[in-house]
């Protein structure tokens, strides 16, 4: 006689399988990366445990600072440190290797400061930088985050997404003038980013750090989300935003280069 198939719950604790308190952590940060968010009662229903147990378990992770309450009542997702973290491991997995690869070469290629960035937490976050050999040569350290309406990394996310985000995104404005170039107009911004998604790309001049230029071009994964942005920046002494902007087309092909090594590694 066959067996029934497992229910949806079944499967849960199959593949998570909590036993002692460490497991159960992990397991509970492992179905919040999973679902997004989730409640104590997901806690309980998908990985069986006693509702104290579940409340005590997110509570615990909140207190460390792996998970955060968000705006929906009851509800806990990834928090930043957590994302730092695994940013970190990534950082030093051979999976990691051939992209850092690439961005080196890039910087070798054009002379200037080149880095990689994801949207973490409703901002920029770069991951990875490479120094250009030129002499007045920016730095951005891993790990270093920055406002999405003035960066042209944050323009390609935000370029790349869907029209109700943006709108959601657009309606939070206006925004923080970091420079007297900084775009803090919602519809000013909402035509930058009409442009930025007909060319491929974002570029700055200043709206960021006075004196700096710079572009942006998208990575994107399998299922055409923006999953990073690739980035150049160079000082306003040495380049212009023209001379950037002839750079993009070399960007972009180290960008598709990214986009496969993730894809074979996926």
């Amino acid at each position: 006689m066959a067996k029934p198939a497992p229910n949806r719950k079944a499967k849960a604790r199959e593949a998570l399988g909590p036993g002692t308190p460490v497991e159960r952590l992990f397991a509970v940060l492992t179905l919040a990366s999973k679902m997004g968010m989730i409640s104590a009662a997901d806690v309980v229903y998908m990985l069986d445990l006693p509702r104290p147990t579940a409340h005590r378990m997110i509570a615990t992770l909140e207190e460390l600072r792996f998970l955060q309450k968000m705006p929906v009542k009851g509800k806990y997702a990834i928090a930043p440190k957590l994302v730092g973290l695994a940013t970190s491991i990534l950082g030093s997995t051979i999976v990691y290797a051939p992209i850092q690869s690439l961005l080196t070469g890039l910087a070798q290629k054009t002379g200037e400061t080149c880095g990689l960035a994801v949207m973490s937490s409703g901002e920029v976050e770069y991951i990875a930088s490479v120094m250009g050999q030129s002499p007045l040569t920016l730095q951005f350290q891993a790990g270093q985050k920055a406002p999405l309406h003035s960066t042209s990394s944050g323009q390609v996310f935000l370029a790349g997404l869907g029209d109700d985000e943006l709108a959601k995104f657009l309606a939070s404005g206006p925004w923080e003038a970091l420079t007297p170039k900084t775009i803090t107009d919602p519809k000013a911004m909402k035509d930058k980013l009409r442009k930025v998604r007909a060319d491929g790309f974002a570029s700055n001049e200043s709206e960021y750090i006075v004196g700096v230029v710079g572009a942006a071009v998208p990575i994107h994964g399998a299922d055409n989300q923006v999953v990073a942005a690739l980035t150049i920046s160079a000082p306003r002494s040495r380049r212009t935003l023209d001379e950037v902007h002839a750079m993009v087309p070399t960007v972009k092909t180290y960008a598709e280069r990214m986009r496969r090594s993730i894809a074979q590694q996926s």
